[in-house]
């Protein structure tokens, strides 16, 4: 008899796609949406225009303009490699940073395994409705590539002490990427990458002291094997091939692949822009710049955090990446009061501690509570006191925008002048005893856990919401305004239209080609050069007598129109809005905060006026002089 030995069909496993993954792919889609829209409708800041020309000048030979340092040379050669790909424009200009804020956003996930999930996606979540990132993603801030570097290194380092194995050639790609990480950072990205720099270090001191201190007796090293006599030329053989790829690395980002030597000024650049910094404000900024935007557009994030440390702190549950992020906080906070050439988007020297801070917080509001014999609260206890804390938290915030709006009508900076919103008061008042009552209320129904878990998520939520959408004002909406404290020298949407202008007198008189003659009398680094940068004969003056008899001008307005030679017809374009917090009345500050309104009587405008000679703005086309 014939025995038939069937085999085992195996079947081919369906793609399993795991619900964390495509969490993941739409926090990254959401972050490119929130970062992309309309990012070369708002006009380039005076902050951007300096790396953008830079780059421009080195891509394009026949711009207009002197030759550039840059003060970022990984900001300068990503943007010549945009600039080469899809043209000098202001979204060409933004888009790799713009791209590498959304990257930022994920970020976290190279710490998951420390993490967990939950406090991971949290982290993330939290960065992509981060107004300091949003901003800093769309208006082109070095500081993204800086941030970016740094967290590479963390993790870099963070690898190798896990390993715990130098001589293993596995390592050898984490030690270059560490390398790397490090040249980046201190060498490639900005002048506060330096600081940053010196934040990590002293975050980091702060942590395995803090940490050995909590552990007295480590028995780990007992167990460690003895030192040979090699083992520091073993490091330092193991380091060499690191060392290497990051010079390498260093060499081709500032020389654009050795095709602009010139580029390798960039880095003595930066460290001259840092020497600068440590005496002297960038223009428009204000003393400890970086902590007043913090706590201007985040202040939920600094609650939530503090919150945050005392939950890990009392369930004695501090990590050596709790210590870290503590430690990075309280070093950014002294950086942001010493260092003077930190700018507003150096506030995300702040924001990522805080949201690591902050993500503690979030883990404690979602734990589980256990039922007792006298409080049994049901799962969605929490999520109730949440929705009503958000509801009370609203009224409450629109009665206050309400009451300091009424003191704009003030004559002066004197509470005794103001006539205040009756209904505004009374909502005020009820909005707040109704936030004490109701938690003890609830807190006897459900138990002093749950409700606090509740009022904590209603913050969180308003927080994120409310915190985003200031975010987006400064960004996109309210791009002009110069009492965003984003930009206090806020670039004019007027400079938009004078370009279209000159384009078309660029079509009437060089056939489309920006090859007329163009006399401009404007900083060859600021947003008026930025706007005229292809315009191959445009001529940079300083002295007015040298415009004289030019077929067209753009120069600054004056209080009497320029005696040019012969008839102009002039059009002005307001360039710049600035506006001086320091001269705001104190009862104006809460509507300030909240809504952006101040009095208009400490507003500037700055102004240029396109002169065009009689003839030309006739119609004539301009006859180019004669050779010789």
């Amino acid at each position: 008899m014939q025995t038939v030995v069937t085999a085992p069909v195996i079947e081919r496993p369906g793609l399993a796609i795991r619900l964390e993954t495509v969490v993941y792919f739409l926090i990254i889609a959401f972050a490119l949406v929130f970062r992309l829209v309309n990012l070369g409708g708002v006009p380039m800041s005076e902050g951007e225009t300096h790396q953008a020309l830079a780059a421009y000048r080195a891509i394009v030979p026949d711009s207009s303009g002197i030759a550039l340092t840059p003060t970022s040379p990984i900001l300068f050669a990503l943007q010549g490699l945009s600039f080469g790909l899809i043209g000098g424009s202001e979204f060409a200009a933004r888009l790799v940073t713009a791209i590498g804020g959304a990257l930022l956003v994920i970020s976290p996930l190279l710490f998951r395994r420390e993490l967990g999930s939950t406090r991971t996606f949290v982290f993330s979540l939290l960065l992509l409705l981060s107004p300091v990132e949003l901003v800093a993603s769309r208006f082109s801030a070095p500081v993204i590539w800086s941030m970016i570097f740094a967290i590479l290194l963390l993790w870099s380092i963070w690898s190798l002490r896990r390993s715990r194995d130098d001589a293993d050639d596995s390592n050898v790609w984490i030690k270059s990427l560490a390398a790397v990480s490090a040249a980046g950072l201190i060498l490639l990205s900005e002048p506060g990458g330096i600081v940053l720099t010196l934040i990590l270090i002293g975050a980091a001191l702060v942590a395995f002291v803090w940490d050995r201190q909590t552990r007295p007796f480590d028995f780990d090293a007992v167990d460690e094997k003895p030192k040979t006599s090699d083992s520091s030329r073993d490091v330092i053989s193991g380091w060499s091939v690191p060392l290497i790829v990051a010079v390498t690395f260093v060499i081709l980002v500032a020389t654009g692949i050795l095709l602009y030597p010139a580029g390798l000024n960039a880095i003595g650049e930066l460290f001259t822009a840092f020497g600068v910094g440590l005496n002297q404000a960038p223009v428009g900024s204000l003393q400890s710049f970086p902590l007043v935007i913090s706590l201007f557009y985040e202040p939920f994030w600094w609650a939530l955090a503090i919150a945050g440390i005392i939950v890990l702190i009392n369930r004695h549950a501090l990590t050596l990446i709790d210590r870290f992020l503590i430690g990075w906080l309280v070093f950014a906070v002294l950086a942001s009061l010493v260092y003077d050439g930190a700018d507003a988007v150096h506030a995300l020297w702040l924001t990522v501690p805080l949201i690591g801070l902050t993500t503690s917080a979030v883990l404690a509001m979602l734990a589980p509570v256990r039922s007792t014999d006298v409080f049994a609260p049901p799962v969605r206890a929490r999520w109730i006191i949440a929705a009503a804390a958000i509801a009370v938290i609203t009224v409450f915030t629109m009665s206050a925008q309400a009451l300091a709006r009424s003191m704009l009508n003030s004559t002066g900076d004197s509470l005794m002048t103001v006539t205040p919103n009756a209904n505004s008061v009374i909502l005020v008042i009820v909005s707040l005893m109704f936030m004490l009552i109701g938690f003890f209320l609830v807190a006897s129904v459900w138990g002093n856990k749950t409700s606090l878990q509740g009022i904590g998520l209603g913050v969180l939520i308003f927080g994120v919401l409310t915190s985003f959408g200031s975010g987006w004002s400064a960004a996109v909406s309210d791009n002009e305004n110069p009492r965003e404290p984003f930009h206090f020298y806020a670039t004019s949407q007027d400079v938009m239209l004078l370009r279209e202008t000159l384009h078309e007198l660029a079509e009437r008189n060089s056939g489309g080609f920006n090859a007329m003659p163009l006399t401009v009398m404007a900083p060859q680094d600021g947003v008026i050069a930025w706007i005229v940068r292809d315009f191959s004969k445009a001529e940079y003056i300083t002295d007015l007598r040298d415009a004289v008899g030019d077929p067209i001008a753009l120069l600054p307005s004056f209080e009497e129109p320029p005696a040019l030679g012969t008839s102009y017809v002039g059009q002005d374009f307001i360039t710049r809005r600035t506006w001086t917090p320091t001269t705001i009345y104190t009862i104006d500050t809460p509507t300030w905060w909240m809504q952006r309104h101040a009095r208009f009587s400490w507003m500037t405008l700055d102004t240029s006026v396109l002169w065009l000679r009689q003839d030309v703005y006739e119609g004539t086309r301009i006859e180019e002089p004669a050779a010789g």
